[in-house]
């Protein structure tokens, strides 16, 4: 009898040690989830937004403008711009400053004359260095979530 108190007495703290291990696990676990679904999400809507953008450049109407390049300068980009911030207007202050900023800085528009083709790519530069979700860094595992230097969408159409 005296040899299952003993044994009941230096089994009183294993539960709690063994919790406060599996909180460890578990909230790694639910972190790198959570930390790696963020730029996912970031760089889908990038994706939506240029390819939102691409095929609205195939709405303005050639024939208003004198030549190709008024017509991909003064029409289609501005058009595409205008679309790519309405589609990523949802993003917070800071995100949308960085991809965004005062005139769609790092929407970049590309249009190649001999194939006819239109680029459209979105950058979220240095998002490595100020990501939305803070980094871990675990001993033995290294940085959580482990990143791109910037998050990157683009989409092409031929006009």
């Amino acid at each position: 009898m005296q040899r299952k108190a003993t044994s009941a007495k230096l089994q009183k703290g294993a539960a709690a040690i063994e919790a406060a291990l599996m909180f460890v696990i578990f909230f790694t676990l639910f972190y790198a989830i959570v930390s790696y679904s963020l730029p996912l999400l970031l760089v889908q809507a990038f994706n939506h937004a240029a390819a939102s953008g691409a095929r609205s450049a195939v709405a303005v109407e050639p024939d208003a403008f004198t030549d190709t390049d008024s017509y991909i300068q003064s029409g289609v980009i501005p058009r595409v711009r205008t679309v790519v911030g309405n589609t990523l207007g949802w993003l917070p202050d800071s995100a949308s400053q960085a991809v965004l900023g005062d005139n769609n800085s790092q929407v970049q528009v590309n249009f190649d004359q001999a194939t006819g083709v239109l680029g459209v790519s979105i950058v979220y530069p240095a998002y490595r260095e100020s990501p939305m979700v803070p980094t871990l860094s675990l001993p033995g595992i290294g940085d959580i979530p482990r990143l791109p230097q910037d998050l990157r969408g683009s989409a092409s159409v031929t006009l």
